[in-house]
């Protein structure tokens, strides 16, 4: 490994665990959000006498699920001006998500490469951020399916869908994989460009 090469590694250690230290971070925001399906508030408005849903409910959702509860199967955050039961919450826990619980364990694994990684550890962090985000990207539409088999026919009544948290963590864990990349990329085309200018340094000897 070249001087240059070994000056920018460290650096690049250093920014791409924060990155991924600030991705398991975000876990705890909210990464599927439980809310009133829209054609249930519709039809709750036509009867008479049912008047309409707390604005609370409607704009803020009935509960968050963070990536830390689906992974450890724990209870959602519940929107407590929309829900006054909050003591309900613990059934509201969907188990643990194998999914969820897979991808935080490869940003795991993914800084655990870039702290003590060998000299290929930049492939082995980028593969496993990239798994990481897209298993997150992939189940949160689908908890829906596990929410309706988790509370039945009551479930027809809600909808949910990924929360910015989401977005956060699989931001972080793609910055992280770019920046591994575009290192990669000038490590690259520096060795590309070494044979060419090999012969500019060299020196001619005379008679």
């Amino acid at each position: 490994m070249s001087a240059l090469n070994r000056r920018r590694d460290p650096a690049l250690r250093l920014v791409s665990l924060l990155l991924l230290l600030s991705a398991l971070g975000s876990l705890v925001l909210g990464m599927v959000r439980i809310s009133f399906s829209p054609v249930f508030i519709a039809e709750l408005q036509r009867l008479p006498g049912l008047g309409t849903l707390p604005a609370a409910c409607v704009n803020g959702g009935i509960a968050s699920y963070s990536g830390l509860s689906l992974a450890i199967g724990a209870a959602p955050s519940v929107n407590a001006a929309c829900l006054t039961r909050i003591q309900d919450a613990a059934q509201a826990s969907l188990g643990v998500q194998p999914l969820v619980l897979v991808a935080v364990l490869a940003i795991l694994g993914a800084v655990g490469a870039t702290l003590w990684g060998p000299r290929w550890h930049r492939l082995t962090s980028g593969v496993l951020s990239t798994c990481a985000a897209v298993l997150l990207a992939v189940d949160a539409p689908n908890l829906a399916q596990a929410f309706a088999g988790h509370f039945g026919h009551g479930a027809a009544a809600v909808t949910s869908g990924p929360d910015a948290g989401l977005w956060v963590v699989d931001g972080l864990l793609l910055l992280s994989v770019l920046a591994q990349l575009a290192v990669s990329g000038l490590v690259w085309a520096r060795g590309a460009l070494a044979p060419l200018e090999e012969p500019h340094t060299g020196g001619s000897t005379s008679a």
